[in-house]
C-alpha cells in the first residue's frame, strides 16, 4: 500500500523559511577575516618605528608649504635614524582614496614652494597612495624607510 503526502502551502512557506535562515547561517560562519585597519598617519608613524625612524617631534596640521587645503591632511615629523643622528623634516599628508589623484597638483605647487624657500636643499617627494611625503635632504635610509613604510600602512599594516 503506497500513502500519499499532502503538502500544503503553509508547509512549503516553513521549509523555504528553514532553507533561507539555515543558508544565512553557514553562511555567515564563512566570512572572511575583516579587512585590515585603513590606513591612517599613526599607523604610517608607527611603521616608520618599526623601520627604526625615530621620532622626535610631531605636529598635527603642520605643511611643508601654506596651502591652507594641505594642513587637514598633514603630519610634520622631526625624525632621525641610526645612519642619520641629524634631525630631518618628514612632511606626511593622507589622502582619501577618491580624491588622492585630484591632489596631485597641489602637492606639486607645495613641492616647488618647499623647494623655493630651501634652494639649497635636495628634496624628496614619496607618493603611495593615499600617502604623500615631502622632507629635505634626506638619507638613503631615510626615504628608503619612508618608502618602506608608506606601502605597508596603505596594506592595512603588517
Amino acid at each position: 500500500m503506497r500513502r500519499s503526502t499532502v503538502v500544503s502551502g503553509r508547509d512549503d512557506a516553513k521549509r523555504a523559511t528553514i532553507l533561507l535562515l539555515t543558508t544565512s547561517f553557514l553562511a555567515a560562519c564563512g566570512t572572511p577575516v575583516p579587512s585590515p585597519t585603513p590606513p591612517s598617519l599613526v599607523s604610517l608613524r608607527g611603521e616608520m618605528a618599526l623601520l627604526g625612524v625615530t621620532t622626535l617631534a610631531a605636529v598635527a596640521g603642520a605643511s611643508a608649504c601654506s596651502d591652507q587645503a594641505l594642513h587637514d591632511n598633514a603630519l610634520s615629523l622631526s625624525v632621525t635614524t641610526a645612519s642619520d643622528p641629524e634631525p630631518r623634516d618628514v612632511y606626511l599628508y593622507l589622502f582619501r582614496p577618491r580624491s588622492f589623484e585630484a591632489t596631485t597638483s597641489a602637492v606639486d605647487a607645495c613641492a616647488a614652494d618647499y623647494q623655493a624657500a630651501s634652494p639649497d636643499s635636495n628634496i624628496t617627494r614619496l607618493d603611495v597612495a593615499p600617502f604623500r611625503a615631502l622632507g629635505a635632504d634626506w638619507s638613503d635610509e631615510l626615504r628608503s624607510s619612508v618608502e618602506q613604510a608608506m606601502q605597508v600602512a596603505a596594506r592595512g599594516g603588517r
